[in-house]
């Protein structure tokens, strides 16, 4: 006598009922997760808030002051130096004639 079981019946039984019904932190959309500490529905969430960080990270290190005239300033590059092209242009002009009576 052999043992007739359906394949359905199994899976029904042992399918994942046992989840946490959780928001997505990033996208606001529902999502069953399987640890209680999930936090992102997808793994593109997830890279959304870890560029986002990191961006935010970076620019909190871009507070500079500049040379010329000593402003506090947000650098819109990481090897910005000086606060405007005005105070760049004064610097350039400034080392060319001190470039040209030192020689």
């Amino acid at each position: 006598m052999t043992a007739n079981w359906d394949m359905s019946q199994f899976v029904d039984s042992h399918s994942r009922t046992a989840g946490h019904q959780r928001t997505c932190t990033v996208c606001g959309r529902g999502f069953l997760a399987a640890r209680p500490q999930a936090l992102y529905c997808s793994s593109r969430c997830k890279q959304a808030i870890l560029l986002r960080r990191r961006h935010e990270a970076g620019r909190l290190h871009r507070h500079r002051r500049c040379p010329r005239c000593g402003d506090v300033f947000v650098a819109r590059r990481s090897d910005g130096v000086f606060c405007s092209n005005a105070c760049r242009q004064a610097m350039h002009r400034k080392r060319m004639v001190r470039e040209r009576v030192l020689p």
